[in-house]
């Protein structure tokens, strides 16, 4: 019971002595609950020497303050103890298999009349959830454009949720309004972008889909000024991008009333860069006004970066909305060694960048960045006078108005707190150490004497290969026979099936050029050389499994 982990004495004591540690029930018999000193924290013990001060002891008001704080420790204790090494990246379950487990506590689902739950029952369910979660702080999680997220962006994180605010005022948000300007600033100064209005270059979005549509409704308000009052025309228009491009373009499209047959795929090099000659050709071939280019500084399969310049120098030509996808690659410009892929960035009109993929920040935040910044009053604002009064304090620094949402989630405190902790050279290092990790993983797979094979390389953070069966080694996509190129390509589900249940490492895989193939991502600074080989190994091991149980 959880009042037999809190005996010992009062919790200021206990805090004193650093022995305050409420193990939930349930925790993993294979992997041991490490006990936090969390007397010896100076900052963790301030806070719970000022929640004791604002609440009371946990033995005098019991149920609230108790699960707080255990559930405070428990989120502590998978910050500062993450799985590694061997632990599995996931404990697999099934749909069936969490609604079993759930229900030995408080079930997943609610009744008719949902219950208050005793606090050891909520703690407990609380720590299923951690069993049964992916941990995407492994260093052998290489399934999502996200992973690590940085210690100090977790805890700013949790700070902003504790103060509960909304980023749309001053009045509000005194403090995080200028944090974000600041940020905005930095970040387009990086982009090469235009800071000299008095509006910070852009806004903070709750993800780059929404930020392409901002972007994508501010290409149009410049192609139609009456589109906010008068509403939009009957014109047709296009929108550019590459077929390796995200399919936030089509969605987008469609929210926007152009409607998807508005979005015009356009061919892409072997690596999925977009082609300027097949772009200049899709243009003239059009018969809708075209809107939009949206260009891409890091796909999401293959990490091919668009070529901006010649990019921007046809949306020039044509006077097109150049908005730049750089949800993944846009950090590539915290490094001096990678900002080359960016190179004519600072020509596009928009660009969207998520710094919760490479940067580690937690989900989520994004940052649109504009090069005209007046351009988002005139777009989206509406004036509203209980909010946005011009007379008030400061109504100036107000951001609310100059975006479609109303309450905005301080996404800037962990971002400003992370950079202000690491600044620039950490931000670079972490950078050029994933692609230093990539490229480890680039000389396993050229060392495998073709048990695995690069399929497309572009040298930056994203290793796109197969893994071949003896058999069909070494590989010639071009020689394959179809009968042997389709058991290739059914065999990645296969092996990654096995490597889920298995919870030694993940990875995705997807279609490239017709065949499935594997993708390792690198994006946790807490990935060694040895994290890859392990990584690479398992799928071997796996493969080789799959591969004899389909020819039983």
């Amino acid at each position: 019971m959880l009042s037999d982990n809190l005996a010992g004495g009062s919790l200021a004591h206990r805090v004193e002595q650093g022995t305050f540690n409420p193990q939930a029930p349930g925790s993993s018999p294979g992997r041991p609950t490490k006990i936090c000193n969390t007397g010896t924290d100076p900052c963790y013990r301030f806070f719970l020497w000022a929640f004791i001060w604002q609440h009371g002891d946990m033995e005098t008001n019991p149920s609230g303050d108790q699960l707080f704080l255990a559930l405070a420790d428990l989120a502590r204790e998978v910050l500062a103890n993450p799985r590694h090494n061997d632990d599995p990246v996931v404990n697999w379950a099934s749909p069936e298999d969490l609604v079993t487990s759930f229900s030995t506590t408080v079930g997943l689902d609610f009744a008719d009349h949902a219950p208050a739950h005793p606090v050891d029952q909520v703690l407990a369910a609380a720590q299923q959830v951690v069993e049964w979660s992916v941990h995407t702080s492994h260093p052998r999680f290489f399934n999502q454009n996200f992973a690590g997220p940085d210690p100090v962006a977790v805890a700013g994180d949790w700070l902003a949720a504790a103060l509960n605010t909304t980023n749309a005022t001053f009045e509000a948000a005194p403090v995080f309004t200028l944090m974000e300007a600041a940020l905005l600033n930095k970040l387009a100064e990086l982009a090469g972008f235009s800071t000299e209005s008095d509006i910070p270059p852009g806004l903070f979005c709750p993800g780059g889909s929404l930020a392409t549509l901002y972007a994508l409704q501010l290409a149009r308000y410049r192609q139609q000024p009456t589109l906010t009052t008068a509403g939009a025309s009957a014109e047709p228009l296009a929108i550019f991008v590459s077929e390796a491009g995200h399919y936030t373009a089509v969605k987008s499209a469609s929210l926007l009333g152009l409607g998807s047959e508005a979005v015009i795929k356009v061919a892409t090099d072997a690596e999925g860069a977009m082609l300027p000659q097949a772009l200049t050709k899709a243009i003239a071939a059009t018969d809708r006004t075209p809107l939009a280019v949206i260009a891409t500084a890091g796909t999401t399969v293959t990490a091919a970066f668009d070529p901006l310049e010649a990019i921007a120098d046809l949306c020039a030509q044509h006077n097109i909305w150049l908005h730049v996808d750089g949800c993944y690659g846009g950090s590539a410009l915290f490094s001096p060694q990678q900002r080359h892929r960016l190179a004519g960035v600072e020509r596009a009109d928009s660009l969207v960048w998520n710094l919760h993929k490479m940067m580690g920040m937690t989900q989520q935040c994004t940052v649109l960045l504009v090069q005209n910044p007046e351009q988002l009053d005139a777009c989206f604002s509406t004036n509203a006078d209980y909010l946005f009064q011009p007379d008030k304090l400061f109504s100036e620094y107000d951001s609310g108005d100059r975006t479609f949402q109303c309450a905005r989630r301080v996404d800037a405190l962990k971002l400003w707190l992370a950079w202000k902790a690491h600044g620039d050279q950490g931000f670079s290092a972490r950078i050029d150490r994933a692609v230093a990790m990539a490229d480890h993983a680039r000389s396993v797979i050229e060392d495998s004497e073709g048990a695995l094979v690069a399929v497309i390389d572009t040298g930056f953070t994203n290793v796109v290969f197969a893994w071949v069966p003896p058999e069909l080694r070494p590989l010639n996509l071009s020689q394959l026979t179809a009968e042997n190129r389709q058991r290739l390509h059914q065999l990645a589900p296969l092996i990654k099936a096995r490597m889920q249940q298995a919870g030694d490492a993940l990875l995705g895989y997807q279609p490239v050029n017709g065949l499935n193939t594997f993708r390792l991502l690198i994006m946790n600074p807490a990935v060694t050389p040895a994290d890859v080989d392990a990584a690479l190994g398992r799928l071997a091991h796996h493969g080789q499994q799959a591969w004899e149980q389909t020819n039983a």
